[in-house]
This record gives C-alpha cells, structure tokens and sequence, in this order.
C-alpha cells in the first residue's frame, strides 16, 4: 500500500518540479561553466579590479593632497569586499559615480556577450565563440544592451529630479508653504512611483538583458517586456529570482570553500618540501617568488569569481526564458528567429552531451 502511494506520488513530484522550473535552473546551472562564458567573465572582472584599483591610487583625499586615498586598498583580493558599497554611496557618491560609468560600459558589453553565448547553449545546445558572441554585444551594445542597463538609472534619476525641484519651490517663501501644502500629493505619487519601480527592477532588473540576448530586442523594448512579465506573473518572477540567488549562493560558498582548501593544501605541500630542503643546510628566501605566487593565486579567487558571475547570468538567462514561455507562449528554442528545427550557422557548434 505504502509503494503504491509512493509510486502516484513520484510523478506529481517530478511534474511540480519541471512546472517549477527547478530542472531548467539545474541545467542552467551545468551550462553556466562551459564555453567560454567564465574566461569573459574573469577577464571583466579583472578589468573591473584594475580600473578600480587606478582610480583608488589617484583619487585624493582632501586634506591631504600627497596620498590616495585608498577607498578601496586590496579590495580585489577579499571574497568580502561587498562592505564598501554602503559607505561609498553614503560619504563618496562622486567617486562612486566615477568609479560605475566605465563599468556599466565594461559589463554591458560583456553581460551581453556572455547572455548570447548562454542562449544559444541554453536553447539549442550549441556553442557559440567568444568572438561571435562579442560581435554579436558590439552589434547591439548602444540601441540595446547599454540602453537596457541606463533607461532604468535615466527614469529613476529623473522621477527623484522632479521631486528635488519640487522641494527648491517649497523653499520659496510664503508662496513655497502654501503650494508645498496643497499640491504634496504630486511628490507623495512620485515616491509611491519610485518606490514600485525600485521593486520592480529589484526582482526583474536581471530580466532586462536577456531580452537583447535573446531576441535582439531594442533596449526598451527588452525593458518593457521584462517589466510586463513581473508584473503578469509576479510570484513566479519571485520564485525564479530567489533560484537564482541560491544558486549564486551555493556556487559561491562551494568555490570559496574549494579555493581555501586548495590554496591551503598547496601552502603545506610546499612549506613541507622547503623545510626538508632547509634541513639539509642551503635555505633560502621566498621573498622573490612571493609577487608570483600572489598573482597565480590571486588569478584562481578571478576564476571562482568569474564562475560565479556566469552563474548569475545562466539563473537570469533561464528566468527570462520561462517567464517569456508562461505569459506570451514563445518556446525556448527561438533565438534570433532561429528555431531549433533549423539549421546551425555555420560559426555555432553543436554541444557534446554526456
């Protein structure tokens, strides 16, 4: 008896599950570290680091005008470097801003190439080069992938302008107390408005991208339709949101753990076989080798990093494409209005499957 409920019950399990979308995120997950999606991703954040770092030398602290000042320091280096983000916005918002336009340069091209090299593993199990998918970002990068990343910024900036003008007439006064008084719901809708648009891009701001990846979208238009998808389905937009941060979590606690682990055994090996070489009386300093093995090991942390960041792009890529088939039926094997019964181009490669 206790079998035959088990056996009826198996298949509503695994059908929850594929309804869900957890087999979709599983395989998302697999694809993320294949291809060349994690050399793009190291190689951006390893420009990231090396902008940040210049930057960080050369700002100046005011007060003192013969030393940089040091924001940042080794930042680089520490998995938990996500604690500058605060005080930066809080005390040095013009440094910040300095600091985020080139990135947002850097990674709308990147992000893009990586969510199109993504698509076409995701959707078709075929492999896209670097190449191919940097002209395919390059291609779309103005009218599509950066305009995805600033049309956001552009709307919130100029709702939170509108309001900052109407607090300068308030400070008129007389005439300011009386029309700030009357007319306080203009400002009151304007932050209700922000508000909701700050949640929205919270759960669906990792939507936008896909959308030029995918279908080769005009930046708006791959906006519009992720807005629409969270708002149509906004518990599943949640659920698949909340998949992707655990997998984004899971994939960087088991790297950092790998890496530490590696990192220390490689550390005792070799401490082992320098002090049996010192014991037999011709020790020596590793002060010459230490900038080297700092850089190799400083290029694994990249790597982990890189992974994990291509993680993040694979959760998006797979939460868009199952919130584009719930609300407007589109299958996910269209990429480019290329379907999956047709024919590969002749630079795309078909995938090895175990």
């Amino acid at each position: 008896m206790t079998n035959g409920t088990t056996e009826n019950q198996s298949p509503t399990i695994t059908g929850w599950l594929r309804a869900v979308g957890v087999f979709d995120f599983l395989r998302a997950w697999r694809e993320a570290f294949r291809g060349g999606a994690v050399v793009l991703a190291t190689v951006g954040l390893m420009v990231s680091a090396i902008w940040m770092w210049t930057l960080d030398r050369l700002w100046k602290v005011s007060g003192a005008e013969s030393e940089p000042s040091r924001l940042f320091g080794a930042m680089g280096w520490d998995w938990n470097s996500i604690g500058w983000v605060g005080p930066l916005i809080r005390e040095h918002w013009f440094f910040g801003v300095c600091l985020m336009i080139p990135l947002v340069f850097l990674w709308a091209l990147i992000g893009g190439a990586i969510l199109r090299m993504l698509a076409y593993r995701q959707t078709q199990d075929l492999h896209l080069s670097i190449g191919r998918s940097l002209e395919f970002s390059i291609q779309h990068y103005w009218r599509g992938y950066l305009l995805a990343w600033v049309l956001p910024v552009g709307f919130a900036m100029l709702v939170s302008a509108m309001v900052i003008i109407y607090g300068m007439m308030m400070a008129i006064p007389w005439v300011g107390d009386l029309i700030g008084g009357l007319f306080f719901f203009i400002p009151l809708a304007l932050g209700c408005l922000l508000a909701f648009g700050v949640l929205v891009v919270l759960i669906g701001g990792h939507l936008f991208s896909p959308g030029v990846a995918v279908g080769g979208a005009h930046g708006a238009d791959a906006v519009t339709s992720a807005v629409s998808y969270v708002l149509s389905r906004p518990f599943r937009a949640i659920a698949y949101f909340a998949m992707t941060c655990l997998m984004i979590w899971a994939t960087a606690a088991f790297l950092a753990f790998l890496v530490q682990l590696a990192e220390s055994i490689t550390t005792c090996l070799i401490s082992f076989g320098e002090g049996v070489w010192s014991a037999r009386g011709d020790g020596r300093s590793d002060k010459t080798s230490q900038f080297l093995m700092e850089c190799w090991l400083g290029g694994l942390h990249y790597i982990a990093r890189g992974a994990v960041t291509c993680v993040f792009f694979s959760g998006s890529l797979v939460s868009f494409l199952l919130l584009r088939e719930a609300v407007d039926g589109k299958g996910r094997g269209e990429v480019d209005g290329v379907g999956v019964d047709a024919a590969p181009p002749s630079f795309v490669e078909p995938v090895d499957t175990p």
